[in-house]
């Protein structure tokens, strides 16, 4: 009779704040039921060989847009793309000016049919209404975090059918979400300064990257985090500002922090923030909100990944066709695909090229991703008792992000001209192999709602057992 499920032989484990070491990693229903030592004689059902590899906790993508290209249909190309690249869990935005309890129903329904990855999700809000039905959406749903967009000014949010943001909402809605202790993601900028900057720039005749960027310049994005931060620590509000692109924005990150010690403020910034800037050949195609900026901002969202000032990496993935970005830098669509070149993108550019030490990387990706979305009994790490979700990565492995071989909904990506170092060999979501060699060999449906945690899994391991042996 055999031990357990499946058995991860030979591979150094990389565990957030622990330098890697090498370790067996033993599987039963889903789950984390031992760390071995090397060589153990141990059996099991299944066997990996990850001999040369790195075991990382899978990746936990909190910020990605699914459905905003093709709708629905995207839940099975975009979750496996992101599996081929150690990504196990996903968080999508979603956006809707009517209740979100019919919307949450049919998304969950259709993920649950055809995720390859586990997933959550947030919700935009926007009205009084969304603010009617929180408690009945955290009921109904278990949602603990939302998202609140300061540039919804004006018509802004036309598109989505609600009328512009002021000051006041803001403050209510802060204060609604931490009355329940919910975490809010914000998009920080200041429209009202755009607005009389794109005026300008587009009466000059500009039509480029660089343009954008003026556009929406690095103080409209710090001064909003100023004000958002300022608001949040005046009434208790959990704080995770999405995106964030600049030294300046940066440098009121650190500010708040010093002032406001009770401040429970997190920072995501994306990888195309650390990989490209206003000068891509592509031109058009890297139209973003916020904008790609000039170089010595790369550089200090760098030094802010290496010193703790950003909490967590999101992709911000959107998967729309290049079409999309036809027309001028004013009418393109912004935004483009990135969910599965995270983590290639951090190894490649972060820890191969500048040395930031994987158990760093592990924090930014998986440990600390879990701990604000409040899933860590679960997910991000490599820990007995927890679900095994794994990225078993080949350091040495060099890959073009072709969106043939990705398949998502997408058919370019920001790194097609570009090969990276360091992909996932063997993605496991709960045990089960999602990708293995590099493909994709996990059906639809595999992927299980993490707010439901406690309905689907039971405690039958014990995680006092099974200690490294």
């Amino acid at each position: 009779m055999t031990d357990y499920d499946l058995i991860v032989r030979g591979g150094s484990v990389v565990r957030a704040g622990i330098a890697p070491e090498l370790l067996d990693i033993a599987v039963t229903d889903g789950r984390i039921a031992a760390l071995l030592a090397p060589g153990s004689d141990a059996t099991a059902t299944d066997e990996i060989d990850a001999t040369g590899l790195h075991v990382l906790p899978g990746s936990i993508d909190p910020h990605l847009h699914i459905g905003v290209g093709t709708g629905l249909d995207e839940y099975p190309g975009e979750t496996g793309a992101a599996a081929l690249g150690g990504v196990t869990t996903v968080f999508s935005i979603l956006s809707n000016p009517g209740s979100y309890l019919p919307v949450l129903e049919e998304h969950v329904e259709r993920a649950n049919a055809s995720s390859r990855v586990d997933f959550g999700f947030h919700a935009v809000l926007m009205t009084e209404g969304h603010l009617d039905e929180l408690d009945e959406v955290k009921s109904r749903f278990g949602l603990r975090s939302f998202k609140y967009f300061m540039s919804f000014r004006g018509d802004e949010g036309k598109y989505l059918g609600v009328e512009g943001t002021t000051d006041g909402k803001m403050y209510e809605i802060l204060a609604a979400v931490a009355e329940r202790d919910d975490l809010l993601f914000v998009h920080a900028e200041n429209l009202e300064v755009v607005w009389s900057l794109r005026d300008e720039l587009q009466a000059s005749g500009r039509n480029d990257l660089a343009a954008w960027d003026e556009s929406r310049p690095p103080f409209v994005e710090a001064e909003a985090v100023r004000r958002v931060t300022y608001f949040a620590q005046h009434l208790g509000a959990r704080l995770y500002l999405v995106h964030i692109s600049t030294a300046e924005s940066l440098d009121q990150v650190r500010r708040a922090r010093s002032e406001f010690p009770e401040l429970e403020l997190s920072v995501e910034t994306c990888p195309h923030y650390l990989t490209h800037t206003v000068d891509f050949e592509g031109g058009i195609i890297g139209k973003v909100n916020p904008p790609l900026r000039r170089a010595e901002h790369v550089e200090a969202v760098w030094e802010a990944v290496a010193d703790g000032t950003v909490t967590a990496i999101g992709s911000d993935h959107v998967s729309r066709k290049a079409a999309t970005k036809e027309g001028t830098i004013w009418t393109a669509s912004a935004g483009f695909p990135g969910a599965p070149t995270s983590l290639p993108v951090l190894l490649t550019h972060g820890h191969l090229e500048r040395g930031i030490p994987l158990e760093k990387l592990v924090e930014l990706t998986a440990s600390q991703p879990a701990q604000l979305l409040k899933i860590d009994d679960r997910k991000g790490d490599i820990k007995v008792g927890l679900d095994a979700d794994l990225a078993i990565v080949d350091l040495t492995e060099r890959k073009v992000a072709d969106p043939a071989w990705l398949g998502t909904n997408s058919d370019y990506s920001l790194y097609g001209d570009q090969e990276l170092t360091g992909w996932s060999r063997h993605t496991l979501v709960r045990g089960t192999a999602v990708v293995r060699d590099g493909q994709i060999v996990g059906e639809p449906g595999i992927g299980e709602y993490v707010r439901h945690s406690n309905a689907i899994h039971s405690t039958d391991i014990d995680s006092t057992e099974g200690a490294t042996a």
